[in-house]
């Protein structure tokens, strides 16, 4: 078997995985019209829970990482993909040191060349399967994951490697999906999805599907093996490996995934028409979390392993 995970020879779960993603990364219009979070509203709603103000995603980590790294220190973030996350924290702090790991070995190879073109001298790209996470023991001050952990599906291996990577005093800082695991949606998820397009999305926007169904299990991993793997057991494996998470912020989205999925394209953000669609559905998500019917299916956190 190649060791590179994204040889077409490779069938394991790791080889088509990175196959997947290979090809994902090359086709950005597919990616922005499936994340829901791409869109600035839901962007604005996911940081006024989180953190009650209007602050970016990307410059809350960027703050953490000032705080919590020093000058010349090493950053790890894993499945960084296209790196594009990774390159505006490189350029936020010129005099800390970026490394990015992804499985796509010819996403790596561009986001070297397109690296180097830009001269970004602070980030630098490994090819690596961070189910198997190896790293030399105290390497990076912090370890990074943007969106990246809930397609681990060997968590307690993943844990064990940051625990071995940081530095005594380094943090694991997660920005992460932590919902039902493969996009299996609960039952109430589906009750109070069908419930909302019913009631609160008009058919115009119902462009994929007017009611919440889950995604068979044998198609998820027939297209992407890695989609959400575990990531409902992402925080407790966390602290089982021996964590503590001094940080958290929910961030919601239970209701909105389910609802918005394939469906945000359809959604102007200079269209007050559309965006008060948003809205209405950022009113019924609060009051089922308020009501404990829901909770959250996004998190920001902070783990750090015990002294």
């Amino acid at each position: 078997m190649s060791d590179d995970p994204s040889d077409p020879s490779d069938p394991s779960v790791a080889g088509r995985a990175a196959r997947f993603w290979g090809e994902r990364h090359r086709d950005v219009v597919a990616d922005a019209h499936d994340n829901f979070l791409n869109h600035p509203l839901i962007q604005a709603y996911v940081s006024l829970r989180a953190f009650g103000s209007l602050v970016g995603h990307l410059d809350v980590v960027a703050a953490e990482l000032r705080s919590r790294t020093r000058p010349g220190d090493l950053v790890l973030s894993v499945g960084c993909g296209p790196a594009t996350k990774e390159r505006a924290l490189a350029k936020a702090l010129p005099d800390r040191r970026f490394v990015g790991l992804d499985i796509a070995a010819e996403t790596i190879e561009r986001v070297r060349a397109e690296c180097a073109a830009e001269g970004v001298a602070n980030l630098t790209v490994r090819l690596g399967d961070f189910n198997d996470l190896r790293l030399e023991r105290g390497e990076f001050r912090a370890i990074l994951g943007l969106g990246a952990i809930h397609h681990v599906e060997r968590l307690e291996s993943f844990w064990r490697g940051c625990a071995h990577g940081l530095a005594p005093d380094g943090c694991v800082l997660a920005q992460e999906f932590v919902g039902a695991d493969r996009f299996q949606w609960t039952d109430a998820q589906i009750a109070a999805g069908d419930a909302a397009l019913a009631e609160l999305v008009p058919a115009r926007y119902r462009v994929h599907h007017s009611r919440i169904i889950r995604t068979p299990v044998e198609e998820m991993i027939a297209t992407d093996p890695s989609e959400a793997v575990r990531s409902s057991q992402i925080i407790a494996t966390c602290r089982d490996a021996g964590f503590l998470i001094p940080g958290y912020a929910g961030a919601g989205c239970a209701l909105l995934q389910p609802v918005l999925m394939y469906q945000i394209a359809e959604f102007d953000p200079r269209n007050w028409e559309d965006n008060l669609v948003l809205a209405t559905l950022f009113r019924q998500e609060d009051r089922l979390m308020r009501d404990g019917v829901l909770g959250d299916d996004f998190a920001m956190f902070v783990a750090k392993p015990r002294g």
